[in-house]
């Protein structure tokens, strides 16, 4: 038999498949949720599209045709996998299991992610994660990957969101570049500073030290997207950084850094993660976003249009 079966005609097949099995027209209806009428109009449509006869009916049995037989092979078969599948994607919906992607920033392990993945991983031994790390933006509708980190405002809006904290900015430079020439007492002062420049966080030229304080400022001898590499820049009293405080605290406590402006200085650059829509669904993005809003979260940690949110990377 020439095979001009659509595949697709999944409901007609279903139908054909249910008369065969429950051995009547009037069964299959009851067995499908279908009026009898409906699932003669489906059979009719199959034999249509096959231009075969499937089935001989009589006023009390139904048999099947050569060609229904082996039709009825075929749609057992397509039968099986859309039920596997439907099995499949329960298991995914309830238990926390396959491979689940997510990009991060490459400095993931100076906001601690790094540390709470293998907890994770542990909690959850059905997930295989693949972590990419990458300071670009993500298009999460492409598929490429499930959970994005982000640090700072979330790119786009089509994404659902979930905030897991803010860091605190700091302005700072090195005790030695602060002696030789001069420390700021006001946000005016910095146009006469070297200012060593980290893309990822701030506009080139432009930082934002609070909600209502922007300055202009000029570019040192160092502009880059690392904040590792801006550190460093800062240490060798290259000129005043301007980062998250964690990543200098130690530096400051040790008084190789020194806080510039601090009174001027409330600006807060959150963190978030980021995924499509609908994707909270699946229980594996579920199971890592609740997970990292329980672990990261400020206790205010929502889920948004039903899934949560990071934001831009360092």
């Amino acid at each position: 038999m020439e095979d001009k079966v659509d595949i697709g005609n999944t409901i007609a097949m279903m139908s054909f498949a249910a008369v065969v099995g429950n051995g009547s027209f009037s069964a299959a209806a009851k067995a499908l949720g279908y009026s009898k009428a409906a699932v003669s109009r489906q059979i009719a449509k199959l034999e249509a599209n096959v231009g075969l006869k499937l089935l001989d009916r009589t006023t009390r049995t139904v048999s099947l045709t050569p060609a229904g037989r082996e039709m009825y092979q075929r749609c057992a078969r397509i039968i099986d996998e859309v039920n596997e599948a439907n099995q499949a994607m329960a298991g995914m919906l309830s238990r926390p299991r396959g491979d689940l992607k997510v990009n991060a920033p490459v400095v993931a392990s100076l906001f601690n992610i790094t540390r709470k993945i293998p907890d994770f991983l542990q909690k959850y031994p059905d997930v295989r994660l693949f972590m990419n790390l990458s300071d670009s933006k993500t298009d999460l509708l492409k598929g490429s990957f499930d959970v994005a980190f982000w640090v700072g405002e979330p790119y786009d809006l089509i994404l659902d969101t979930v905030k897991l904290c803010d860091y605190e900015m700091v302005l700072a430079a090195s005790k030695d570049y602060l002696d030789q020439h001069g420390r700021p007492s006001t946000p005016a002062d910095l146009k006469d500073h070297l200012c060593i420049l980290e893309t990822h966080l701030s506009r080139i030229g432009e930082w934002r030290l609070s909600s209502d304080v922007v300055i202009s400022v000029n570019r040192g001898p160092l502009t880059s997207n690392s904040v590792r590499l801006t550190r460093e820049a800062m240490l060798r009293g290259m000129g005043i950084g301007y980062m998250p405080r964690f990543l200098l605290e130690e530096d400051i406590a040790s008084g190789r850094i020194e806080a510039v402006l601090p009174h001027v200085v409330t600006q807060r650059l959150p963190l978030y993660l980021l995924f499509s829509r609908g994707s909270y669904a699946l229980s594996k993005v579920r199971a890592f976003v609740d997970y990292l809003a329980a672990e990261m979260g400020e206790g205010n940690a929502a889920v948004e249009g039903g899934a949560i949110q990071l934001a831009s990377a360092i």
